[in-house]
């Protein structure tokens, strides 16, 4: 099931105001963090003064290139130095924060995904292939311009922190979380995971040799980009290579592959459409089982959906019973775990969020975010069934997710420069969960109705689309940019430890994998419990290791802690770069 479907399984796990609660919650939640670490940090910084300790020079004072942010209107730069009483304006930049947060996450939920549906049900694009371009395009587009604000405007590694966090999110917090809210144990099939976490693999490995030197050229870029074309291009065969792996493996086919074997059948002339029924009916009349039923492909279909033993005579009156047991839950639940129930216009509706809600808590929420919802609603047009202006409400969508996702990162970076921490370390914490807010809520509400395959390979798809779209599409377009200078030698990668975050994200996925065989492939509190704990001692790890710096697991440690000293242009001809020396380094030439 691709994430065209996806999409939609997940608004209807959720009941009306729910996603919206739980995006308030998730942005005032991370806003309200990082005031408390703004609140500890500055009281940390005083006491030292206090105490004679005399204050470390941060990365952000002076080794940070100089950006192309406008400026600031309540601090000025450098932002570290400012008094407490001026550093305390720095609080009305967390929560315009917590605005452009909640901003991202609707105009990604109700008008890009939205538009996404009209547009591939427009152009009947199959849900594999419309899962792998358009509905990874809305489901990362937060990370998408972050990288492209990190690598043309910020002029740093905000946007690599950025999708690496992002990709330790998806991949241990949401996994985990789904584990936490599955009721009961839900089994996962091995071939989505398989496919998906086999081609991170090679993505990470091609990236960690890129970004070896501290550099990304342009051609390198070009590589990861065309290697996610190859990626979509495998979508296009990704059924009948499904099929044939679970042939070799003798695992049962799901309905869609089952569906799928019967229509490719019909297509190569073995079976007509118009004699099936006659067939099938004719076999029933004879007390003989119908030829399909021999098939590999088939005979796991008794297994599946009959719980008794194969009875030929009692065939009809258990598909009959299964008929009814599938209708009691649609009825109770509004058709939310009817599989074929995709269809129905009600459903397709996205949620209209400008309509007053019910209950205390649901209206203040509304009312706190309604200058934000007014501005959104009355300048794009509705994603409604049918509409002929999805392509003005997609081109449209974009223009609001960068106009939101550049003011967050603006106003992080001004946050994090304030309270004297690294850019990078804001990349991987913050902005990671707040661009993974939509995904996170979707695979948790999906998970809940037992869709567990949907839910992980969601995740693990996101992070593709973030290495091998998000990254390269603002390094190609700092190389385009800088193609004139006959000096330039690509794009800087600053961290020392951007190889170490990579490495750290193939041990990830190994031992996720390995987790859920070791679990018996099945999802569950235990396994989500696990998957939680690892991502705090992994966000954990990367903090100290910025903060510590240590030697030993710097990708270039003959480069210094910063790698920006080997670019040309204005930030890398000052008084550091000619007194090293080091300018030109290539590990390549």
């Amino acid at each position: 099931m691709g994430l065209l479907r996806f999409n939609k399984q997940a608004s209807r796990a959720l009941k009306a105001g729910q996603r919206r609660k739980f995006t308030f919650f998730s942005a005032v939640g991370l806003s309200l963090s990082l005031g408390l670490l703004f609140l500890a940090k500055d009281w940390a910084h005083h006491s030292s003064e206090k105490a004679g300790v005399p204050r470390r020079l941060n990365e952000t004072e002076q080794e940070e290139p100089s950006s192309l942010y406008p400026p600031d209107l309540l601090l000025e730069e450098p932002f570290f130095e400012e008094p407490l009483g001026k550093k305390f304006l720095a609080l009305f930049h967390v929560v315009g924060m917590a605005y452009m947060v909640i901003g991202l996450n609707t105009v990604c939920d109700v008008y890009f995904a939205g538009s996404i549906d009209l547009l591939c049900d427009a152009w009947s694009l199959t849900p594999d292939v419309a899962g792998a371009t358009w509905m990874a395009a809305g489901g990362s587009a937060p990370e998408l311009f972050t990288s492209l604000i990190g690598a043309t405007i910020a002029n740093n590694d905000i946007g690599f922190g950025t999708i690496v966090g992002s990709a330790v999110f998806n991949i241990l917090f949401v996994i985990g979380l789904c584990g936490y809210v599955a009721k009961g144990n839900i089994d996962l099939t091995w071939w989505p995971l398989f496919r998906d976490c086999s081609y991170y693999i090679i993505s990470l490995g091609l990236l960690a040799y890129f970004v070896s030197d501290q550099r990304v050229l342009a051609w390198e870029a070009a590589v990861l980009f065309a290697l996610y074309i190859v990626y979509v291009l495998f979508m296009l065969v990704n059924r009948p290579v499904n099929v044939w792996a679970y042939q070799v493996t003798g695992t049962p086919l799901n309905k869609e592959l089952r569906e799928y074997v019967q229509e490719q059948r019909m297509a190569s002339g073995k079976v007509e459409p118009e004699n099936t029924k006659s067939q099938e009916a004719a076999a029933q009349k004879s007390d003989e089982p119908p030829k399909p039923a021999k098939d590999n492909f088939m005979e796991p279909d008794k297994v599946v959906i009959k719980g008794n033993p194969p009875d030929d005579e009692q065939e009809p009156e258990d598909l009959a019973k299964d008929k009814e047991k599938e209708a009691q839950p649609q009825a109770k639940e509004d058709g939310i775990s009817n599989e074929d129930g995709d269809d129905d216009e009600d459903d397709d509706e996205p949620e209209d969020f400008m309509e007053k809600p019910e209950g205390v808590v649901n209206l203040i929420i509304w009312a706190l975010c309604l200058p934000l919802y007014a501005c959104i609603y009355f300048t794009l047009p509705w994603p409604s069934k049918g509409s002929k202006l999805y392509m003005v409400t997609f081109f449209l969508s974009l223009l609001w997710i960068g106009c939101f996702a550049f003011l967050l990162v603006w106003w992080t970076e001004t946050v994090a420069a304030v309270i004297g921490v690294p850019t990078i370390i804001s990349g991987l914490t913050f902005l990671a969960a707040a661009t993974s807010i939509p995904d996170a809520v979707s695979s948790m509400a999906v998970a809940r109705k037992g869709q567990a395959d949907m839910a992980v390979s969601s995740s693990v798809g996101s992070n593709i689309f973030d290495i091998l779209v998000g990254l390269p599409a603002g390094w190609l377009l700092k190389n385009a940019i800088e193609s004139a200078d006959p000096d330039w030698k690509g794009v800087p990668i600053r961290s020392p430890f951007l190889l170490f975050y990579t490495v750290l994200l193939l041990s990830m996925v190994f031992g996720t994998v390995v987790s859920i065989m070791l679990s018996g492939w099945k999802l569950n509190k235990l396994l989500g419990a696990c998957m939680a704990v690892l991502y705090v001692l992994v966000i954990i790890t990367c903090v100290l290791v910025e903060e510590l710096k240590p030697e030993a697991l710097m990708t270039n440690p003959e480069l210094g802690e910063f790698g920006e000293c080997q670019t040309s242009g204005p930030q890398a001809q000052g008084p550091r770069n000619s007194a090293e020396g080091i300018g030109g380094f290539d590990h390549r030439s």
